[in-house]
């Protein structure tokens, strides 16, 4: 929340998701996995081993792949409407990690649908949680509930790309994307390097 200010002041926002002027219409200027405080540190390593996790679990390989995230700040009534993370070819996986929420869910759609075809029948809705984290693949459908709390909801977002597709930046800002795991760097070695 320190920040928030501060990115609302130096990037000019991008409407998405419904979010006109917020930090979510902000995310293409920066990249929490650059920030250096401590619980920040904390948290770039608990979504790499969970990643590390994940791609032993499923029996993956580990590749050369970039990350870049930013934080959603969610005040009483707003919501994210229905979105999917980058569609670029490179990025296959998202997450989302909920830091607090009071009453709110993530509401995920199947697969291959797009945005005008989505059907709550078929959809997930996923109690938000403080600590929980959700990684999916970045093609999946996903919006709020309205949040209904008096404190905001924030939560922590993420592409996983397997090649830096944003080596200039977006909109005139510095490349956003940073290395996350390279398979030549041993398990448990730097968590990411800047």
């Amino acid at each position: 929340m320190s920040k928030e200010q501060q990115l609302r002041n130096d990037i000019e926002p991008i409407p998405i998701s419904g979010i006109d002027d917020g930090l979510t219409s902000r995310w293409h200027g920066f990249n929490i996995f650059t920030w250096q405080e401590p619980c920040m540190r904390r948290f770039q390593k608990f979504v790499k081993n969970a990643y590390i996790k994940l791609l032993k679990e499923t029996h993956a390989p580990r590749t050369r792949c970039y990350i870049q995230g930013w934080a959603n700040v969610v005040r009483s009534g707003e919501r994210l409407s229905p979105h999917s993370h980058d569609q670029s070819p490179f990025s296959y996986l998202s997450g989302n990690y909920c830091v607090t929420s009071q009453d709110s869910a993530t509401i995920y759609y199947p697969p291959y649908v797009y945005a005008g075809s989505l059907d709550p029948k078929t959809s997930i809705a996923i109690k938000n949680r403080p600590g929980m984290l959700t990684i999916f693949p970045s093609g999946i459908f996903h919006e709020t509930s309205i949040h209904k709390g008096d404190q905001e909801r924030i939560t922590l977002a993420f592409d996983i790309f397997l090649e830096d597709v944003d080596p200039r930046g977006r909109a005139g800002h510095e490349g956003t994307h940073i290395l996350f795991d390279d398979p030549q760097e041993p398990v448990g070695g730097s968590p990411l390097r800047n």
